[in-house]
């Protein structure tokens, strides 16, 4: 199975409120033009590429091949996380911003491959999975980590949990690391924005 890249942005050391961020996703969505290439033989699929393809996408303002959900998964985010609910794609600010995080998907396959994947095989690629993850804390080193939904369950394994959305990694390997789970973007209705700019901001800051 091929390792995905890990993102990390030119400007993620500098840190966003001087802290540096990692995203987390939990797989890639396959596109229809990959599920029809794959639909026969879908562990064929191996971009190792995914994260660092699609966060370059992002910055570079070449996301609207995307399909619908994902652009509208990273423009709320980037209105979380940014503060500014004006926020936009495609703009000096969009690209700084995302150009200051690292990010990765959590399971190294996309959702085309997953489905063939059941029972002890699904298990054995989560455990493939924390593996890598392991490996990517241990190169980007961060201090905060924020999870879209899912993914939370597992990384929370490798930590100590403080309540059903936070946890705490601690490792001489990566030094001490806060997680955050919050709800997948899409999922944040317009009257959420003010809740999730305040958590975000109160977790980030918080030494």
């Amino acid at each position: 199975m091929v390792k995905q890249e890990l993102f990390i942005g030119n400007h993620y050391y500098n840190g966003i409120y001087g802290k540096k961020v990692m995203v987390v996703g939990h797989q890639k969505h396959a596109t229809d033009t990959e599920r029809a290439l794959y639909k026969d033989n879908p562990m064929a699929y191996n971009v190792s590429t995914d994260n660092t393809d699609m966060l370059k996408e992002l910055i570079n303002g070449e996301y609207m091949k995307w399909e619908p959900g994902d652009r509208k998964a990273w423009m709320q985010f980037g209105k979380m996380l940014s503060g500014n609910l004006n926020f936009n794609l495609g703009t000096e600010q969009s690209s700084k911003l995302f150009d200051s995080i690292a990010f990765c998907n959590y399971l190294q396959i996309p959702d085309i491959a997953l489905d063939n994947r059941q029972g002890k095989d699904e298990e054995c690629l989560y455990v493939y999975s924390e593996n890598i993850f392991k490996e990517y804390l241990e190169e980007a080193k961060p201090d905060k980590i924020i999870v879209w939904g899912e993914p939370y369950k597992y990384i929370k394994k490798i930590g100590t949990e403080l309540d059903d959305r936070n946890c705490r990694i601690v490792s001489p390997l990566y030094g001490k690391i806060d997680v955050l789970k919050i709800n997948h973007p899409c999922r944040v209705e317009r009257g959420g924005y003010d809740e999730m700019i305040k958590r975000i901001k109160a977790f980030i800051q918080k030494n």
